[in-house]
């Protein structure tokens, strides 16, 4: 017998749909959920009714919350800088004021004021007068700090004071007090820094004011001593040197004049003589002198013309010229003399003054030396007066602002007694329960859809295996195989019906010649609705006027006889032991309208004698008989001889039930029938729920599955 696939079946099996991997159904798993509501349903409401009984067994829980506003701004009493300044409220002063309010000083101070026996009696039931006042201090403190809750309220300067207890009366005492001890302590640590401040400042003005005194005498002593030291002040020694420069220039001045004259004179006497000098100078005795010498000269004159040089009186004129020019050139000696001097002292006095300018700046300097002590006396003495003037006015602001002082925070809103508690809340809690219970449910559906491994959707099958999908079967009633083809006959076209004509149909065009006429009905294990789909198959087509023979070839687990109440004379088991033919072996059902080879009980030794060599002839034989031989096959992941069968068959049906099958083991099924060299002609998705299948995959399914 030859396979007519069109396809071989090795290459159906090793060529499976290409699908997109990262593709997500996602109304597949709304479906799914949808499917499962009633899992995620009990997990909700049973999640909500636990945390509402178990709240319900809880103590009541009351809270207050008083509220603080961090406020920057001032009033200026006084038009002078603050001692204290205000706070810059930025985010970390915002946090530093709200760990101020959770300290274990303010909350020290909070039991002080409340009363350490009262807070006792509240939070532990009692007084513990045998602990140390420590110990007690220090279990009180964190037992408020347990219940106590400083947040900020959003972006604002609001501080929200929440404290939660048993005592509905305790706990707005505790939100208040803790909000009053803010502000006091916040007011009182203000009021501390500005009287440290104050005597600060007040210490600091006296020792101002004697560094004022001591630095003043200093200049004092320094001025008498430096007028006693320099005999005057720089001032004087400066007007005293710009005279004597002025002195300098002009005496500088006539000892050049002087020089000159006394140069030019000398240069008249040597080429001019005295009588020249005289007419340079003014001297009288020149003068005389000249004039005598000129009256004489004129007296030898006239004597000359009448007498010779022997002459005794042009000799006495002649003796008196000599003696007046003598005369003449001591007077003009004397002049030159006299005009050396006067060049000399000139030099004197010029040298005199300069060696006084010398002495009179080398004065000034060595006072201008002793004037920079002064001026750094000076100077000290007046910073130590700015300073002293400086603190002097900054005490006078100071004093009297402890009395101004206000705090940068203020009460916005006071804590009130509580009505009703504020845990525990069955009704928020039963809530909660509900939504977390519906998650858990939701992600337990999720999972058990994610981690599913069986086939739902033809597409999974296809996808999964490589092998076509040629029918979906519909569960039908109880499953009796009496009642579905009752229903088979009596309503033909039924979904089911529709489905099992679709299989035929496919299975009659399927390859050459007439298609399949020995169809192999076989599955992963029992159970799956095999017999059922074999048999139906058989029914549609002896409905559709074809001759059918029914082949029941499971010999270890037989269902149609013992549902149907066969009881041959001969059986399969028979025929395959040689103990009938196989004419005598097939029998006929009047009410299904088919022959059948039935097996009314089972038989393994026959299951262990059947061979490919002989099952091929008899179906040959069959065939000629027969349109449509439809075997049902037993699991060859079960038994070994649903292997054998498969050879003598023209298709294969291979039946998975509908979420039930494991992927796995169809995997090992049709791996079964390739090791033999065949392959599945196509695979009938059985028992399929429709409702359920609708409400995880959409409306609609069942019909287009």
């Amino acid at each position: 017998m030859t396979t007519l696939d069109v396809q071989s079946p090795m290459a159906k099996r090793t060529m499976p749909r290409l699908e997109d991997a990262d593709r997500v159904d996602v109304r597949g798993l709304l479906g799914a959920l949808a499917g499962r509501h009633l899992m995620i349903g009990a997990i909700a409401v049973g999640t909500a009714a636990f945390l509402y009984v178990v709240t319900g067994f809880l103590p009541s829980v009351w809270s207050a919350d008083a509220k603080v506003m961090l406020d920057a701004r001032h009033v200026s009493v006084v038009p002078s800088e603050e001692v204290v300044q205000s706070l810059d409220l930025s985010e970390p002063v915002i946090l530093s004021e709200m760990a101020v309010m959770r300290s274990n000083i303010l909350i020290g101070n909070l039991i002080d004021k409340i009363g350490i026996e009262l807070l006792e009696t509240a939070l532990f039931d009692g007084p513990r007068p045998d602990d140390t006042m420590e110990s007690r201090m220090s279990s009180l403190t964190w037992a408020i700090r347990r219940d106590l809750t400083v947040r900020r309220e959003g972006e604002s300067y609001v501080v929200a004071i929440e404290y939660e207890g048993r005592d509905p009366g305790l706990v707005a005492a505790i939100a208040n007090g803790i909000a009053d001890t803010y502000i006091e302590m916040q007011l009182a640590s203000r009021r501390e820094s500005v009287r440290q401040a104050t005597t600060w400042i007040e210490e600091q003005v006296e020792d101002a004011r004697i560094a004022v005194e001591r630095a003043e005498a200093a200049v004092a002593a320094y001025k008498t001593e430096r007028l006693a030291r320099d005999g005057g002040s720089v001032e004087t020694a400066n007007q005293q040197l710009a005279n004597l420069t002025g002195q300098l220039v002009t005496a500088r001045a006539e000892r050049v004049a002087a020089e000159a004259e006394f140069d030019q004179l000398k240069t008249i006497l040597v080429e001019q003589g005295a009588s020249g000098l005289a007419k340079a100078v003014t001297s009288p005795v020149l003068e005389r002198l000249s004039q005598d010498r000129l009256d004489l000269q004129r007296e030898d004159g006239e004597w000359a013309r009448s007498f010779g040089t022997e002459h005794p009186q042009r000799q006495r004129i002649r003796g008196e010229i000599e003696r007046v020019e003598a005369q003449l050139a001591t007077e003009a000696q004397r002049v030159i003399d006299l005009r050396r001097n006067a060049v000399d002292v000139a030099r004197l006095r010029e040298a005199s003054m300069v060696e006084g300018i010398h002495e009179l700046e080398n004065r000034i300097a060595g006072i201008s030396e002793n004037s920079l002590g002064l001026r750094q006396l000076e100077r000290e003495a007046s910073a130590a007066r700015q300073n002293y003037e400086t603190l002097l006015t900054r005490y006078s602001a100071a004093s009297g602002q402890d009395r101004l002082q206000r705090p940068d925070a203020r009460i916005i809103e006071r804590a009130t007694y509580p009505e009703v508690p504020s845990a525990p809340r069955p009704k928020l809690m039963a809530m909660f329960g509900l939504m977390l219970g519906g998650t858990v449910g939701i992600g337990l559906a999720l999972f058990f859809e994610m981690t599913r491994t069986t086939f739902r959707t033809r597409r999974e099958v296809e996808a999964e295996t490589g092998v076509k999908v040629l029918a979906t079967l519909p569960k039908v009633g109880s499953g009796d195989l009496k009642e579905v083809v009752s229903g088979l006959r009596w309503n033909p076209n039924s979904m089911f019906g529709e489905r099992i004509r679709q299989l035929r149909t496919f299975l009659m065009m399927k390859g050459r010649g007439g298609g399949n006429r020995v169809v192999l009905v076989t599955s992963s294990h029992p159970d799956e609705g095999k017999s059922m789909t074999a048999l139906a198959l058989a029914e549609m087509a002896a409905l559709a006027g074809k001759s059918v023979l029914l082949v029941d070839a499971d010999l270890r687990r037989s269902r149609l006889a013992k549902s149907f109440g066969w009881s041959p004379e001969h059986d399969l088991a028979d025929f395959i032991l040689e103990r009938a033919d196989l004419a005598e072996a097939i029998m006929t059902d009047a009410e299904l309208g088919i022959n059948v080879l039935a097996v009314t009980q089972p038989c393994p030794e026959a299951a262990d004698d059947l061979a490919t060599d002989w099952l091929a002839p008899m179906m040959d034989e069959l065939t000629r008989v027969y349109d449509v031989v439809v075997v049902d096959s037993p699991p060859p992941l079960q038994v070994s001889d649903g292997l054998v069968r498969a050879p003598v068959a023209d298709g294969i049906v291979y039946v998975v039930r509908w979420d039930a099958t494991p992927r796995a083991e169809v995997a090992e099924g049709l791996d079964a029938l390739a090791g033999v060299g065949l392959g599945a002609t196509g695979i009938v998705l059985n028992l399929v729920d429709p409702k359920a299948a609708e409400k995880a995959y959409g409306e609609g399914y069942a019909a287009h599955a």
